[in-house]
């Protein structure tokens, strides 16, 4: 069985309980900080996935390095840990955020400009994506110096490119083929 077949019915089923707890969000929060962790730290990622090393081991480590995660969720990360199953976390968390955002009609966008920002410019697009869309939008920025100018907008799974460096490409395009 593939990882993600696996990720998805473990996170299918952490969701139904934690819906039922009334804790979905921040079973969300908990699972992405987990698997943050794994990305970020290579010592961690190599305790956790190493074959040798006993479950015991690993779960007093979660433990302690998670020691205000939900208990209820540290149960989840246990038994993924007896089941051998640690490796598909990172999609766990992913499938189970998309599980939360769906069911709170929650939109992701990703902005990603050449340079940061402002909050005020941030809030209005918000607010204005989600007026078009009709749901609630949690949007995080990005800084990409590679775009010139310009902002790439990810909503799901659509993308809306206005850049300078996307203009440059177009127009390098028909220029080749006039």
């Amino acid at each position: 069985m593939s990882d993600q077949t696996v990720a998805r019915r473990y996170a299918r089923a952490l969701f139904s309980i934690a819906r039922e707890q009334g804790v979905a969000g921040e079973f969300a929060s908990g699972l992405e900080e987990v698997s943050r962790t794994l990305a970020g730290n290579r010592d961690f990622r190599r305790v956790l996935y190493h074959q040798l090393i006993p479950v015991r081991e690993k779960q007093k480590l979660i433990d302690t390095i998670f020691p205000d995660i939900n208990p209820l969720l540290k149960n989840f990360l246990h038994l993924v840990l007896i089941k051998g199953r640690e490796r598909a976390l990172p999609e766990m968390a992913a499938h189970f955020r998309r599980l939360v955002d769906q069911a709170e009609n929650i939109l992701p966008v990703e902005v990603t400009s050449a340079i940061a920002l402002r909050e005020d410019i941030l809030a209005g697009l918000k607010e204005r994506l989600a007026g078009i869309t009709r749901r609630n939008v949690r949007l995080s920025s990005r800084v990409n110096p590679e775009l010139i100018g310009g902002v790439v907008i990810r909503l799901g799974d659509r993308i809306l490119d206005a850049s300078v460096k996307k203009k440059l490409e177009l127009l390098g395009e028909h220029l080749k083929r006039a």
